[in-house]
């Protein structure tokens, strides 16, 4: 019973989201977490729910535990790196696991590159770099974050 209300919850939240009522969301994700706590796509959820209205710290607590608890999306490992970006945790991004492929992966990269130049890590930056550009990656940002180490 608890399980059903949990995705019920779940799904009402998720129809809010789309219609960008992301703090009307969140309250139904968190009555989903508090019925069915161990499920790690909540807190992805709610974590999106919070970065999309910008608040960014909340996102980054709530995608972290989706990440302890197990979930393994690509998606989650770029909106934490997004939201610890955000709130200037630089440190934080250079240890994250990075997406697996595809436009995540870059983004990610991308996003992970420039905090390493923020925390002074010049010689990480410079890796990622490089390996985005071998792996056939090219960008303004690219080239500018190159300029800048």
């Amino acid at each position: 019973m608890n399980k059903e209300l949990a995705y019920y919850y779940n799904q009402k939240a998720n129809t809010m989201l789309e219609k960008g009522n992301y703090l009307n969301a969140a309250s139904y994700y968190k009555k989903a977490i508090s019925l069915l706590p161990d499920d790690p796509m909540f807190y992805h959820n709610i974590g999106v729910c919070y970065m999309l209205s910008e608040d960014y710290e909340k996102a980054s607590t709530f995608l972290e535990i989706a990440l302890e608890k197990g979930i393994d999306l690509d998606e989650t490992k770029l909106y934490l790196a997004h939201s610890l970006y955000e709130i200037e945790k630089y440190e934080d991004i250079l240890s994250l696991k990075e997406p697996q492929d595809g436009q995540n992966k870059i983004n990610f990269l991308i996003i992970k590159s420039k905090a390493a130049l923020k925390s002074g890590n010049n010689e990480v930056a410079k890796k990622i770099v490089s390996h985005l550009k071998m792996s056939g990656y090219n960008s303004q940002e690219l080239e500018l974050i190159e300029k800048m180490i």
